[in-house]
């Protein structure tokens, strides 16, 4: 029940509707009662009262009553409907909001299947509870307050007799729910294990058929949802277990029903119309009863579903703004790294890590797979804190910066490049939408992206595939570098942005760059030679460490691990006595 109190303040905005639906849900528990009383009157005092003055207006308003419940059950609906669609609504805008804040550590140790199977099938469960479920659970309730009065006032010996099983069936409805829901639990995670492998399968499909992998595929498939269907076979169980009780207990009323109220009616102490009233009036509880197994079911559904919900919607981004944040709408771009370390768990990411870069220098990094570049470079804009020492932008601890108007100081090309799909030019101004057609083409020049660009059918408007299908490798680099660079922002992060390109295009892309009046602070993640020779500063990370730092030439001198890599990648054109002559001596 605690979910269902926090889904509740999602519904104080639309309270009118919420009392509207339990209003019009009364009005059809009520006019559902009325044919019961009509009919008792026909049978006593039209058929065998003899009145058939009487017929005719009874007649009319059965019809009167029959109308006004269809009427009532229209409006119930409607009301219902407008309630669950618009908690819905602010539910999706809600989960859609904190999952945008919530820092890249949440996305590594959570799948995008699973996200989405939160977004779809656990928001749909929440859904049917106030669409479905409130109209169930309203009903029962009143038909039982309301039977009850009337049928005591009646025959209380009778009413007793024909209620006298209704605490076993609540009792064996309260275990259903006690032993199901943890079963639903499992179900809406097994639903999310199996939604991943679908988003994944899908997401992969071109790796899955260069490797042949369908077969391999296919049977994770099978093995989750074979899973999928031995936990929603469970709940079958458990399901069939206590059913059947409750509807056998709900047809012993009927019998108690029929045993002692022929009795009555035999004995002249009810007429035959009331005992008919009793009859149908009895089924009307009989009924909610019947239906506390899929209220209780829907309730478990609902519950598991908030559950997983919530368990997002409270968890608090990692990374977040100070009391009183400094508001930068334009920084210089000097970053300096004071002995910063970095863990995840108990695993260490980086040590002890310290350097400067000016404003306009470019920083090169490089390291073997696994060193900590691009961990590095994501404590700039706060991607991820820093576990000790600081990250001075400006000469400012940058998380005394304002988040939004930090990143807004940053542009970034990541590793893995995600194209939208949408237009080449729409691609570009991703960051900057207002930009103008002429600074996307220029941006494009500067990444030379605007020739393959130009030379396509629609140009600029052309439209891409999803994550960039239909271009290159390269031409993916070059699009996402010119996103980047339309920002103009102070500081850039290009993280191995080049490595798809062929040497000549990535020569033009860094003449370009270092011909911007308005150069940035350059952070550079390559693995060539040929993209880090003309930083102003390189540094070699290895296991999470500065092992060498230098400018191309002193790095050469040094003949550590730097002078390796640039002899393995010019052993070609260039032996050791002409690097020797050139930068050693």
């Amino acid at each position: 029940m605690t979910e269902i109190k926090k889904l509740w303040a999602y519904l104080k905005n639309y309270r009118l509707y919420f009392f509207a639906a339990l209003i019009f849900i009364i009005l059809n528990v009520v006019f559902s009662m009325i044919p019961g009383y009509l009919n008792r009157r026909i049978i006593d005092d039209v058929i065998r009262g003899q009145q058939l003055k009487l017929l005719f207006s009874l007649l009319t308003a059965y019809v009167i009553a029959t109308l006004l419940r269809s009427i009532a059950i229209m409006l119930q609906r409607f009301f219902t409907e407008i309630l669950s669609q618009n908690l819905l609504k602010d539910l999706k805008q809600a989960l859609y909001e904190k999952l945008q804040k919530l820092s890249f550590n949440f996305y590594n140790k959570n799948r995008t299947g699973e996200l989405m199977s939160r977004m779809t099938g656990d928001m749909e469960a929440i859904r049917m509870l106030f669409a479905d479920g409130m109209i169930q659970f309203t009903r029962a309730i009143f038909y039982l307050i309301f039977v009850v009065l009337v049928l005591i006032q009646e025959n209380i010996a009778l009413t007793l007799v024909s209620i006298c099983l209704s605490p076993l069936i609540g009792f064996f409805a309260y275990r259903l729910g006690v032993r199901i829901k943890p079963i639903f639990r499992q179900v809406r995670r097994q639903y999310s294990d199996l939604n991943s492998t679908v988003q994944e399968n899908i997401s992969g499909i071109r790796i899955v058929k260069a490797f042949h992998q369908q077969a391999f595929e296919m049977e994770k498939f099978s093995e989750e949802n074979n899973s999928y269907f031995i936990k929603n076979y469970r709940a079958a169980q458990i399901w069939s277990k206590y059913f059947p009780i409750m509807e056998f207990l709900g047809g012993m009323s009927t019998v108690l029903l029929l045993f002692y109220g022929g009795r009555l009616v035999i004995s002249g102490e009810i007429t035959l119309g009331v005992w008919m009233q009793f009859n149908s009036y009895l089924w009307m509880l009989i009924m909610p009863m019947r239906m506390i197994g899929p209220i209780v079911n829907m309730f478990s559904r609902t519950s598991a579903s908030a559950e997983r919900i919530f368990n997002i919607l409270e968890k608090e981004p990692e990374i977040k703004n100070i009391a009183e944040p400094i508001k930068a709408t334009k920084i210089a771009g000097k970053v300096e790294f004071k002995n910063v370390g970095l863990s995840y768990g108990d695993e260490v990411i980086l040590k002890n890590i310290s350097f400067l870069a000016e404003p306009g220098q470019t920083i090169a990094i490089m390291g073997t797979t696994g060193s900590g570049k691009t961990s590095l470079v994501n404590l700039i804009p706060r991607f991820y804190e820093a576990t000790s020492g600081e990250v001075l932008i400006d000469g400012r601890d940058n998380r005394s910066y304002d988040l939004y108007d930090l990143r807004q100081q940053i542009s970034v090309v990541m590793q893995e490049v995600f194209l939208f799909s949408e237009t080449i030019a729409n691609n570009i101004a991703y960051g900057r939408p207002e930009v103008g057609l002429e600074k996307i083409k220029s941006a494009a020049e500067i990444s030379s992206a605007r020739d393959f660009i130009e030379e396509m059918e629609a140009g600029f408007e052309e439209v891409i595939g999803e994550r960039g299908m239909g271009l290159s490798g390269g031409q993916k680099q070059r699009v996402s570098l010119a996103r980047a660079l339309v920002q103009e922002s102070p500081i850039l992060i290009m993280d191995d942005a080049t490595s798809a390109v062929d040497m000549e295009t990535e020569h033009q892309i860094q003449q370009a760059l270092e011909s911007r009046a308005d150069k940035s602070t350059v952070f550079l993640i390559a693995h060539r030679i040929s993209s880090v020779r003309n930083a102003d500063q390189i540094l070699i990370l290895n296991d999470g460490e500065i092992i060498e730092r230098g400018t191309h030439a002193e790095l050469i001198k040094q003949q550590g691990h730097y002078y390796k890599m640039f002899k393995e990648q010019y052993k070609e054109v260039m032996d050791e006595a002409e690097i020797a002559e050139r930068w050693v001596d």
